[in-house]
């Protein structure tokens, strides 16, 4: 378990803030008092829906700030059970039919979806309704969103809209096992995607992969790297690719820390 409070220069307001990511790592918290914030996660491997909502029962027994009132709670569900949907073809009353051609619906699963208006489209999604159901009477303003929903947020205020901007943009947003790839050509999207991977040649062939598949000459292509630092050994691998990066260093102590 990590934990650190800092002094935040961006929070201005005197309002009581949480957000709490759901991954495939376990539950990761920033709370935000005005202009203080306080980080901790709690790593659980292998876990489903059912033991992370169990568990965070006694996360919240041992945690008497979470118990607290929030003004705003962000649950940010972290996991490639999602799925794009153009504007133009979305539905709310349809959807799941759509979301279930990609992802694999158990029958008792929960979606949601986000709107995205950066790239016109819906992020359709599974939601863990057990973990919304400890925070519902803790905030006026409880509110759902998918971690490629807060990806895109961030592409969009990094991406290069110059006249002299790159052909193709790519933008990764790394976990310790697992990768989001954004690919834009002339600031259109091409491709979404999710990989998960063991090592640095997994995540290189995943990556690869995408890049030849799209034909991307790296004369052309600039990459934005979200989540890890310049010393990590997958960089160092992407560099013998293309000098053509930018890396977005991490906020908090940390590789799950963009989401907050």
């Amino acid at each position: 378990m990590i934990s650190v409070t800092k002094k935040s220069n961006h929070i201005t307001k005197d309002t009581q803030e949480m957000s709490i990511l759901v991954s495939m790592y376990g539950l990761s918290f920033m709370i935000k008092k005005g202009e203080l914030q306080k980080f901790f996660e709690y790593q659980i491997k292998l876990v489903n829906p059912i033991f992370i909502a169990e568990k965070l029962k006694s996360i919240i027994a041992e945690r008497p700030v979470l118990q607290e009132n929030f003004d705003r709670i962000k649950l940010i569900y972290h996991h490639n059970l999602n799925s794009l949907i153009p504007e133009t073809y979305f539905d709310p009353e349809t959807y799941k039919t759509l979301l279930e051609q990609n992802v694999k619906l158990l029958l008792n699963d929960l979606t949601d979806y986000n709107y995205i208006p950066y790239i016109a489209a819906y992020n359709t999604y599974v939601k863990t309704a057990p973990i919304a159901a400890q925070f519902s009477d803790k905030t006026s303003q409880l509110i759902n969103l998918h971690s490629a929903t807060v990806f895109f947020d961030h592409i969009e205020q990094f991406q290069n809209k110059a006249h002299n901007a790159p052909i193709y943009e790519i933008f990764l947003n790394i976990f310790p096992n697992d990768f989001q790839i954004a690919v834009f050509k002339l600031e259109q999207l091409q491709v979404f995607n999710h990989f998960e991977f063991e090592d640095a040649d997994e995540f290189l062939y995943f990556l690869f992969f995408v890049l030849e598949t799209l034909e991307i000459n790296a004369q052309q292509s600039h990459i934005y790297i979200f989540g890890i630092e310049e010393s990590d050994d997958i960089i160092q691998n992407i560099k013998d690719f293309t000098k053509n990066i930018s890396i977005i260093p991490p906020k908090n102590p940390s590789q799950i820390h963009n989401y907050f």
